[in-house]
């Protein structure tokens, strides 16, 4: 899933709630490199089980996603198997990647992203195991109003747990910033004046992502990974924190160097959302 850039200008409207997603309006918002009206199509057979890899790939885009007709049973987050979920939709943040099986009917059903809180026609894939119209533009899953994968959802496969107990250092990462000045921090600094986030080699270290915007802020973290503050929370590389909300993640310091830790909005992430995590032996 992709947004084709169109309006440079920044959405100054609607700060409150999750529905503020994102920055830009684009005139187009594709998938698979196509627009909604000419949908690529992924063929199957009736009754055949299909995987789905769903990535974001778009710089300032949150969509959630749904495929008509069907549920989907999520079966791994960035790349880590957790034990299978079944929602009727998934959200997905800038960078954040989910895998996901599904039995197919016969038939010809969309699968169907939604840009949140944008404007515009959603991007979609069509899935073609019979016979059939593609449907047009504007139908919209009905699972997209059904149950949404929740974080608290993902739980991470035996083979890929990062248990390591009480951590050894807690870090506050607070986002902030807002639309009117455009200036985005990381604990109240742009990247040019951060305080890099120390940790020890071979430790433990919990990090609180605070999000004090109205906003919602994908967070990756380079060179590792983490796992969901949670018994047995799932492995990641990018959370969505929401608006006003606060997720912890714990991560095991094992890859000494200096890793960027940002937004995922690639606009947020070049107007200061960005520090680093470094080495401290």
């Amino acid at each position: 899933m992709g947004a084709m850039p169109g309006m440079a200008g920044m959405d100054h409207g609607g700060m409150a709630g999750t529905s503020d997603a994102g920055d830009v309006e684009y005139p187009a918002y594709l998938a698979n490199g196509r627009l909604p009206e000419a949908p690529r199509s992924l063929t199957a057979r009736p009754g055949q089980r299909v995987r789905l890899r769903i990535v974001n790939a778009a710089a300032d885009t949150v969509f959630d996603v749904a495929l008509g007709g069907h549920r989907l049973t999520v079966t791994h987050s960035d790349g880590f198997p957790v034990r299978p979920v079944t929602v009727d939709t998934v959200r997905v943040a800038m960078g954040e990647r989910y895998d996901a099986t599904v039995t197919l009917a016969d038939g010809v059903f969309p699968l169907t992203a939604v840009p949140l809180g944008k404007r515009g026609t959603p991007a979609r894939v069509v899935l073609r195991s019979g016979g059939g119209a593609v449907p047009g533009v504007a139908t919209v899953p009905e699972g997209l109003a059904g149950r949404r994968l929740d974080l608290a959802d993902l739980v991470a496969d035996m083979s890929v747990r990062l248990d390591g107990g009480t951590p050894d250092t807690v870090h506050d990462v607070v986002l902030g910033g807002d639309m009117a000045t455009y200036r985005w921090t990381v604990n109240g600094r742009p990247y040019e004046d951060t305080e890099p986030i120390v940790v020890r080699h071979g430790r433990f270290s919990r990090l609180r992502l605070v999000n004090r915007t109205t906003m919602p802020h994908p967070v990756h973290l380079h060179g590792h990974t983490f796992a969901l503050s949670a018994p047995h929370g799932a492995r990641k590389d990018t959370v969505l924190v929401p608006a006003t909300g606060t997720v912890a993640v714990d991560l095991l310091a094992d890859n000494p160097g200096r890793w960027m830790l940002h937004c995922h909005n690639a606009f947020h992430m070049a107007a200061g959302m960005m520090t680093r995590l470094e080495y401290r032996t």
